[in-house]
């Protein structure tokens, strides 16, 4: 969704720019350059300002594909021990968890691209 309204703003910019360079002899003999600059800058900064939405919800879809299957081995973990008192980590049960994790890995970071697939 941020992506179509950026792409329809750039649009907007560059049929600005394109009708301002067509025009160029009309633009310079009625001194319009300030009109078309305001313009054209104008659909600029809308457009950067959809870009850095953009970009900061591929950044957060980012951070969370990567930070994710440490965050859920660390929550696993951690939550095993709260649970009860008898649960002792020891070196068979955390391996056996961080195996599965990393075998988990693969479909968990493709979730999180998935997502941000989505948010474009």
């Amino acid at each position: 969704a941020i992506r179509k309204k950026r792409v329809a703003q750039s649009d907007r910019r560059v049929e600005a720019t394109t009708a301002m360079l067509q025009g160029i002899k009309f633009t310079k003999l009625n001194h319009y350059e300030e009109k078309f600059l305001n313009r054209v800058m104008e659909a600029r900064k809308a457009e950067m300002k959809l870009l850095r939405r953009e970009l900061a919800v591929f950044g957060v879809t980012m951070f969370l594909t990567v930070t994710s299957p440490v965050i859920g081995g660390a929550l696993t973990l951690g939550t095993y021990v709260l649970l009860d008192e008898k649960n002792t980590l020891t070196a068979s049960t955390s391996f056996t968890v961080l195996f599965l994790f990393a075998a988990l890995r693969f479909p968990i970071n493709y979730a999180g691209k998935l997502m941000g697939k989505a948010a474009q």
